[in-house]
This record gives C-alpha cells, structure tokens and sequence, in this order.
C-alpha cells in the first residue's frame, strides 16, 4: 500500500456562495476523501460584493483588511471542520492549497492584477497545517494573465491521448480548457456565468434566495423577450478579443447592465431571469463553435452544473461534432474540480514541481504560489 499523499483544497469561488474544502489522497492517481462546505453568511457576502463591485468605495483598504481577517477565520475553521470529522492527524495533511476570495481581478497585458482575501497567515495559524497561497500573483509575476489557472489540472487528470476534449467551469464567470489530442492546451474565460443570473435573484426576492435553483425560475421565462439586449451584449468588446483572455465578476455588475428600453418596459422576472441565463447559454455556445472545430467531447463542472434548465439546453442540442457530458463522467465530481486544483497546485509548490501555463495565460513556467511553513 503506497504511503497517503493527503492535500487540502479550499476556495469560495466567484459567486462567493460558501466555502469549499476538499480532502485529497494523491498516492494512487487521485481520491477525494471526503469535502466539507461552508456557506459564507449572508452579510459577508454582501460586504465581499461591495469590494467587489465598487470600484471608488470610501475605506476600501480598511474593509478589505477587516474582510480578509474574516475570511481567513472561515477557511481555517472550515479546514479544521474537514479534518475532525474525518478524524485524522492534521500531521498527515502535508499542505492546505487556499485560493481566497477573489476581489479585484485585472488582466489588462501591460499591468495584470489580482487581490484575493482570507488571510493564510491567520488559516496557517487556526490549522497548524502548511499553507500555499498567491497561485495567481506568481503566474502574474512570470508574465501572465493570472487567470485561469485550472488549465493546468484539467490538462494533468482529464485529457485523453487520441480525443480532443473541451472542460467547461460555469462559476460566477465561465471558463474553458481544451485539450486537443494533438496541439498545445487552450485556456480562457468566456464571459459571464452564474454572476447576472445570482445578482437577479437576490434583487427579485430581496435576498431571500441567492441563486435560481435548479434553473426553475428560468424555465418559466421566455428569454426571446430580451433578444436584442443580448444581441448588443454579446457583441461588445470583450467577446470579440481573442484568446487568451480573462475576466471578472467586478466587470458584471446588473445595476449596470444596458437594457434594450423597448424590451424592458412590461418585462417579467422570470422572463429576466431566462434571458440572462440564455447569456450564459449561447456565450459558452458561440466559443465552443468558434474554437473546436473538429469532434470534441465537451465536460461540464462547477456550480452551474446544478441548473438543470441550462444544462438542457445543451443536451438538446443536436450538433454532430459536440458531445456534452459533465466531469462526473470522468469519474470527477463537477462541484469539486477547483478546489481540487488548488489541492493539486500545493502538492505540486510542496514538491517545488513548476507550473506551465505558457499557451493559456502567458506566463513562463514556474513554481506556482507562496509557503507559509
């Protein structure tokens, strides 16, 4: 029996809904153990969208910092939870993978920049546990984009020799990994993907509910009521610039939004909510026309793999050069992928192995985030 190899991966993705854990056994390929999730409360989520999608907020950098201390408690007591309900010796973690909350997120080429909270300094210190942090700082300070970084995972655990492959993570933003059989890996953010549809929710129901479960309210709406304001989204700059590209949840802001004036005059909140979702739906469509070209198995994880209105939308579909399954079928389960990654991404600081991500952000490769020992 091969000695464990056991990693932490935690993270609250860009939809800031809760915090994610996992338990990794790398010594046979790779084995989740068990995961643990933490809903942030609500009134921390709030503040982390005020940082978030102010960019002039008055005392930024003081709620910031009281922000980051605040997170950094809820990673370190949602590792700590992870670790005594599976009764083992935090001796045998051999790092905590902690990715943060991300609040600004800038991929301009001249000047890239990304600000993550939940301060490792203080998960290092409620753990005992070896914590590597600042994934996306260093793949900044070796020339790249900083984002996305799980190309790299993807690449490692679901390629395949002889078929070309596409992984497509719906978060808060969405992005894409291929992997062709032949050539080099592809990484990108494609633009919105629960981000629009969450922030409408929480508006129509003043808080009560923080997401479309399941896709229920958007199957009760007709989103070709919005058909020319999603035409005009779809076709602002962003999505014309060409790959490799990164985005984030800050450029997203609904309050924002410009509505076709004639289409939002009697519009329904069902009738928002399927419009928005149909954003999502045809962005991630309209990249994977345009990029795979040949046959391609296409792999769906992340949150937005729970709603099963979008998910249908693309089981519907009858394109002869498009399969589309989720990564449960590569044995995979969709909701832990990232926080997987980053278990991945600390097993692979620890062992001082350097990360290549050259064809998806730019970056030279390189030793891929901070050790607090």
């Amino acid at each position: 029996m091969p000695k464990p190899d056991i990693y932490i991966g935690v993270l609250s993705g860009t939809s800031a809904d809760s915090i994610d854990a996992l338990l990794v056994d790398f010594s046979r390929s790779i084995k989740v153990i068990d995961r643990f999730s933490k809903k942030i409360p609500k009134a921390v989520k709030d503040k982390i969208f005020e940082l978030v999608l102010n960019k002039k907020l008055p005392n930024f950098a003081k709620k910031q910092k009281e922000l980051d201390s605040i997170l950094g408690e809820l990673i370190g007591k949602s590792v700590n939870q992870l670790i005594k309900k599976n009764k083992i010796k935090k001796q045998m973690v051999k790092a905590i993978g902690s990715h943060g909350q991300t609040i600004k997120h800038s991929s301009s080429r001249k000047n890239p920049f990304s600000l993550q909270i939940g301060s490792p300094e203080l998960v290092r210190k409620l753990t005992g546990i070896k914590v590597v942090y600042g994934f996306r700082q260093s793949d900044i300070a070796n020339g790249g984009m900083g984002a996305p970084l799980t190309p790299a995972f993807h690449n490692e655990y679901m390629s395949q020799a002889k078929v070309n492959r596409a992984i497509v993570n719906i978060g808060g933003i969405t992005n894409v990994t291929l992997l062709p059989a032949k050539g080099k890996i592809l990484g990108w953010d494609i633009g919105p993907g629960n981000c629009f549809i969450d922030q409408a929710v929480k508006d129509i129901t003043n808080g009560k509910k923080q997401f479309d479960n399941k896709g229920i309210l958007a199957r009760k709406g007709n989103p070709q009521v919005l058909e020319n304001t999603i035409k005009k989204f779809l076709s602002t700059s962003y999505f014309k610039k060409p790959i490799p590209k990164s985005q984030s949840v800050e450029n997203y802001d609904l309050k924002k939004f410009s509505f076709n004036p004639s289409e939002i005059k009697d519009l329904k909140d069902v009738d928002l909510i399927s419009g928005l979702t149909e954003i999502t739906f045809q962005s991630i469509l309209r990249d994977l026309q345009k990029h795979c070209k040949k046959r391609y198995e296409i792999y769906f994880c992340g949150g937005g793999t729970e709603n099963n209105y979008l998910m249908d939308k693309f089981k519907e579909l009858n394109l002869e050069n498009l399969q589309f399954f989720k990564t449960s079928d590569l044995g995979i389960d969709p909701l832990d992928v990232e926080a997987m990654t980053f278990a991945w991404l600390a097993k692979k600081r620890v062992e001082k192995q350097k990360i290549d991500l050259t064809s998806v952000t730019g970056s030279k490769p390189c030793l891929m985030g901070e050790v607090i020992s």
